[in-house]
């Protein structure tokens, strides 16, 4: 299927499937802006309210944009807050809690990811905006939710993945538990949170009801542990670390390519594993005592990857991947993002596109994940600079005078 063929019926009003629906953000750091972003690139409208003065702890995390470490430049969070408007609002003072209600009140949907009872404490929280607007969708994201012994502990990624179960699988056997490269447990938990979110959505649009969705980091990782959990209540089987193998299979791992690439390589099935032994020009494996099925395989996985890699050695990335390709067997490259950025399947799927930012100009952004053919979402805009939106919305949309706008700076409340 061609692009154009995909897209042939889009619709020329819309920018995206949320289109019309409005957001207001409280969040920081990484789970809160997450869930906000993806309801954004899908077409909704997101509002984010920062402090006065220092805004989202993220815009001073590194690395920086032309290494200008003004709270604008960074792609931490330039990367999570793309697509939005950015008004600053003291949620601590009577003034500022009183314009965020203001805000509340024209809102479908509100985001915050502070600690449990931070917003209540502030006036802010889900019984205090549903007295103002009955039918709110109000989602709230934390460490280990809103309820349960743990509630009240802080939480950020490390500490999802620790006790999600993920670090534990992770790593080379025998060796400590090791963090995912990525902020996984922050993604997953904004993730989360927009499809809760989406959902209650569907709800209101049949019954004319909101409520409240509690999503959390260790919850998220619970939710993606594949078999873990069944497997250590109902098995008696603990996962174990096991390097790049999955349940023991062999082979699947990673190998060095002659060009010195690494290639990631899956065969642990009959089929795959005899397609390759053909592949590698030793059919006699594939009867070999030592590897004639998965139990012997995964018995002599070492064995296994020594047959496999002093094959792929002998192979260019580009080899390895067309003949693997050609003979059904799944193997591609390990990719660094600066591979990534220029690889021509991405941008034809507008994975990697640009977005005008008000400091730096058109800045690059990994784009929208899903696609539809009706009503495509996309980056609209890159990420607000600290209190962009400031005179649109608070002074545009809520009326406020060019005098009161400024007894509000003056006083540290925007």
């Amino acid at each position: 299927m061609e692009k154009s063929e995909f897209f042939a019926n889009a619709r020329p009003d819309t920018q995206g499937p949320l289109t019309g629906l409005r957001v207001l953000e409280a969040t920081n750091y990484a789970s809160g802006p997450v869930c906000g972003m993806i309801l954004s690139d899908l077409g909704a409208e997101s509002i984010k309210c920062e402090l006065p003065g220092t805004g989202d702890p993220n815009r001073f995390v590194p690395p920086f944009i032309g290494g200008q470490r003004d709270g604008e430049s960074s792609v931490v969070y330039n990367s999570m807050n793309r697509g939005k408007r950015c008004v600053t609002l003291d949620f601590r003072k009577p003034e500022g809690q009183a314009l965020f209600r203001r805000l509340a009140a024209t809102s479908d949907i509100l985001i915050e990811n502070f600690a449990p009872g931070t917003m209540d404490a502030w006036g802010l929280g889900y019984e205090a905006i549903r007295a103002i607007k009955p039918d709110i969708i109000y989602t709230s994201i934390s460490g280990f939710g809103q309820f349960g012994p743990l509630s009240h502990k802080r939480g950020f990624d490390p500490v999802g993945q620790a006790m999600g179960g993920l670090m534990s699988v992770t790593g080379e056997a025998g060796g400590r538990p090791l963090r995912a490269g990525t902020v996984i447990a922050d993604d997953m938990a904004g993730w989360q949170a927009a499809i809760g979110t989406l959902a209650a959505l569907h709800h209101r649009n049949a019954t004319g009801e909101g409520q409240r969705i509690d999503a959390c980091l260790t919850d998220s990782q619970l939710y993606a542990t594949s078999y873990g959990i069944m497997a250590a209540a109902e098995c008696d089987y603990i996962w174990q670390r096991s390097g790049n193998a999955i349940g023991g299979g062999a082979p699947m791992n990673t190998y060095r390519t002659a060009g010195g690439h690494w290639l990631c390589l899956f065969a642990p099935f009959e089929k795959q594993w005899q397609a390759l032994c053909g592949v590698m020009g030793k059919p006699e494996l594939a009867a070999d005592p030592r590897c004639k099925d998965w139990d012997a395989r995964v018995q002599n996985a070492q064995f296994v990857d020594l047959e496999v890699a002093a094959w792929i050695a002998t192979q260019t990335a580009e080899q390895a991947e067309a003949t693997l390709e050609a003979a059904d067997i799944v193997a591609a490259r390990v990719m660094d993002f600066g591979e990534i950025v220029n690889f021509p399947h991405y941008h034809a799927r507008d994975m990697i596109v640009k977005a005008e930012h008000p400091v730096h100009g058109p800045i690059t952004h990994y784009g929208v994940a899903t696609k539809h053919s009706r009503t495509p979402g996309g980056v609209r805009r890159a990420a607000p600079l600290l209190g962009e939106h400031n005179g649109e919305i608070l002074g545009g949309e809520l009326g406020l005078t060019e005098a009161e706008l400024a007894g509000l700076k003056a006083n540290k409340i925007i």
